[in-house]
């Protein structure tokens, strides 16, 4: 692994961009759940982080980490993460 250059700001995603409602579509399917239903952002009983964290869409690249330090993730996107996790809980 190399070292990260002094002052550089990298960022940790995965690598497939998701909007929240795609992950928890995929993960109730993996569970064979239903659906939880959707409640409109101003109905939920969200506290001040939740609520400024769901407010915005920020669209990040981890491609600078992984060029710069030639990382590679053990899972590449949320649905082999969720896959791994579902694996692992048996």
């Amino acid at each position: 692994m190399m070292a990260p250059k002094a002052g550089a700001i990298y960022n940790l995603c995965d690598d497939h961009p998701a909007p929240p409602e795609d992950v928890i579509a995929y993960a109730a399917a993996l569970l064979d759940a239903p659906l939880p239903p959707a409640i409109a952002f101003e109905q939920a009983d969200l506290g001040p982080m939740a609520a400024s964290f769901y407010s915005e869409n920020k669209r990040v690249s981890n491609a600078r980490i992984k060029q710069e330090l030639g990382l590679t993730w053990a899972y590449p996107d949320y649905k082999a993460g969720l896959a791994a996790i579902l694996a692992q809980e048996g």
